[in-house]
């Protein structure tokens, strides 16, 4: 019987987010961050919190929304994640900015 990871987008994002720092993020964690908004939700741990935040800058917006969604998740919770980013001094997107603007 073949099993269907439903956090595959998370999973791909996780991995990715994990290849400097080894096994720090698990795709829930991932999930559980775009669907809420804030790390806040997920974790105080400091490293953990640092590898969500910086999946703006690590990746691309449409794996973002990809995760978001298949978290249950929507482009205003991930947006909410992305403003926390900003708010902890990590760079402006301009890619991610932009997809925003468009849709708001």
């Amino acid at each position: 019987m073949r099993v269907v990871n439903p956090l595959k987008q998370a999973g791909m994002l996780a991995c990715h987010l994990n290849a400097p720092l080894g096994p720090v993020v698990s795709p829930i964690d991932v999930a559980e961050a775009l669907r809420s908004g804030a790390v806040d939700d997920v974790s105080q741990d400091e490293t953990l919190r640092a590898a969500l935040l910086s999946m703006f800058v690590e990746a691309e917006p449409s794996l973002i929304l990809s995760c978001a969604r298949e978290a249950g998740g929507t482009w205003r919770s991930a947006d909410r994640l992305y403003r926390q980013s900003l708010a902890d001094g990590l760079p402006h997107v301009p890619a991610w900015e932009s997809i925003v603007e468009a849709w708001q």
